[in-house]
């Protein structure tokens, strides 16, 4: 590797290592108050899919493009209710989030453990990809398992732990770079 490709790497590698230390930071967080974080996620897709489904009737309503107009407002209506029903009905929220989670964490795993191999004698830090994707998966299933009754606290806990694991992930990925030969 010559001293320009060195150059081009370092910035890269700074992103990773600082979105690794965020998200160890956040996976302590939330770890810590879990219950809390559980609230705290599920008002957020309540209010996320509220703002965009206003967002979207207000296209639908006010904006230039006629070929879609109904759509628009058709997927925003649908995005302001539901956005009202998570907000008003956060038990039945964190359920369904519960789920979502648990199958975004085996998801996550099961793809991030083909990454790893991909990268397995390219980078050096594959083998905590490959540890981070085991944690995802593992996660998952955990939360599969244990449903309904884990579901008040498990988001926030579960979420907490995936994020420590990514940060170290990212971490590790970062720092491996510089001796990376394609990443």
């Amino acid at each position: 590797m010559n001293t320009n490709e060195m150059h081009q790497q370092a910035p890269g590698r700074v992103w990773f290592f600082i979105g690794g230390i965020f998200s160890l930071l956040l996976g302590t967080l939330a770890i810590a108050i879990p219950c809390v974080t559980t609230v705290v996620i599920a008002k957020m897709v309540g209010y996320i899919s509220l703002a965009s489904g206003l967002v979207l009737v207000a296209t639908g309503l006010f904006g230039k493009a006629r070929n879609h107009r109904l759509l628009d407002i058709a997927t925003g209506v649908l995005r302001v209710v539901l956005g009202m029903i998570f907000i008003g009905n956060l038990v039945k929220t964190i359920a369904v989030l519960t789920l979502m989670l648990a199958a975004m964490f085996a998801v996550e795993g099961l793809f991030g453990i083909m990454l790893a191999f991909k990268l397995r004698g390219k980078n050096p830090a594959w083998g905590w990809v490959l540890f981070n994707s085991l944690g995802a998966l593992v996660l998952g299933m955990m939360l599969f398992a244990r449903f309904p009754s884990d579901a008040p606290w498990a988001i926030g806990m579960l979420f907490g732990i995936n994020s420590l694991f990514l940060g170290m992930s990212l971490v590790m990925y970062g720092l491996g770079l510089k001796q990376a030969r394609e990443a």
